[in-house]
């Protein structure tokens, strides 16, 4: 796996490091990975590859499609290079030479952090367009937005390039080639960049990012507090959606990266980091496939299950009628409450 923890738990506990026998822990975690990776390739190519046809090539260019569609790019491509991660699993051997290897860990990154900044300018602009309707449809503009992901590209593949560098292949006991991350704890340089590097990927690409995205939803629902039950239910659902899903899938990888680098790895603590690690990076791993899903599943469109209408429920999760229709409709009354009530189903 691209993501630190995981190959850190493979490789840079050597023989001479640990004080019990992991080879049956790390066997049966192999396999629970390779069904996780597994899972992840089918369904998360399959789910972003259809988003992408959709925002892209189906549907009228607009900020919200543009926000899907590149959150989409970002996890196809991720879920892409986990064949690579498959291969790697199944021959318990690095074979693609050391520039892929080192790349891999790039677009692991580089998803984690590209995704968790999409969905944070997904809530932000709701949260906008439900605060501030009018300043939003004089404002919100596709070069702004334009703009803006450009700007999260950057940032996400200027963050992701440090792993680059301690990225690297090596020999193992056996002759077999391995690819993982070069730190050292015994060297103290080494073990500050470890600690500066999770600590960087914890504050820029989980906390402020989450408790934007809270803040977001506290004023959506603040400001839809006086709606109908119905319209409220709706919007509520979408809500918790987003919320629990961000924090349950990237709260544990997180929280065992901390823990990877503050404690003294005594016997149980190495077994829970053992187990723990590639499971939080599993949840990792799914995140990806229920992005393209999650506000699908949870419109009001969706009725059944048919081919016909999943594609109608992508199409209304993504479409920004709203952002047009309710105000011109609203205008003449002085209302703007058509675009708050719309702009969340």
């Amino acid at each position: 796996m691209g993501l630190l923890e995981n190959d850190t738990y493979n490789s840079s506990w050597n023989d001479s490091e640990i004080s019990y026998d992991n080879t049956e822990t790390s066997s049966t975690m192999h396999v629970v990975s390779m069904v996780i990776y597994s899972t992840t390739l089918l369904f998360g190519t399959i789910g972003n590859g259809l988003v992408i046809f959709l925002t892209g090539f189906q549907m009228k260019k607009t900020i919200t499609t543009m926000w899907y569609l590149n959150l989409a790019l970002a996890d196809f491509i991720y879920d892409l290079s986990l064949s690579s991660e498959l291969l790697y699993f199944a021959l318990d051997e690095w074979i693609l030479g050391r520039l892929l290897c080192k790349l891999d860990t790039v677009v692991s990154f580089l998803n984690m952090f590209a995704s968790v900044f999409f969905l944070t300018a997904i809530s932000v602009d709701r949260c906008v367009s439900v605060a501030c309707p009018v300043w939003s449809l004089n404002h919100r503009t596709l070069r702004l937005a334009s703009l803006i992901v450009v700007l999260i590209w950057m940032m996400a593949f200027g963050l992701s390039i440090p792993y680059f560098y301690f990225r690297d292949t090596v020999y193992d006991t056996d002759d077999s080639i391995k690819c993982f991350y070069s730190f050292s704890l015994e060297e103290a340089i080494n073990h500050r960049s470890h600690v500066s590097m999770v600590v960087t990927e914890f504050v820029i690409g989980f906390f402020i990012p989450f408790n934007i995205i809270l803040a977001c939803y506290c004023i959506i629902v603040f400001k839809l507090r006086g709606k109908p039950f119905r319209q409220f239910g709706r919007s509520f659902k979408i809500i918790m959606a987003v919320v629990v899903t961000f924090f349950g899938c990237w709260f544990p990888h997180h929280f065992f990266s901390i823990l990877e680098i503050l404690v003294d790895v005594s016997f149980e603590m190495r077994v829970v980091i053992d187990i723990g690690l590639p499971l939080s990076t599993g949840l990792v791993c799914l995140n990806s496939c229920l992005n393209p899903f999650l506000y699908a599943f949870v419109c009001p469109d969706f009725r059944k299950i048919s081919w016909l209408s999943f594609l109608s429920a992508f199409k209304s999760a993504f479409s920004e009628n709203w952002a047009t229709s309710s105000f011109s409709s609203n205008r003449n009354s002085g209302s703007t409450s058509g675009i708050v009530e719309s702009s969340m189903v």
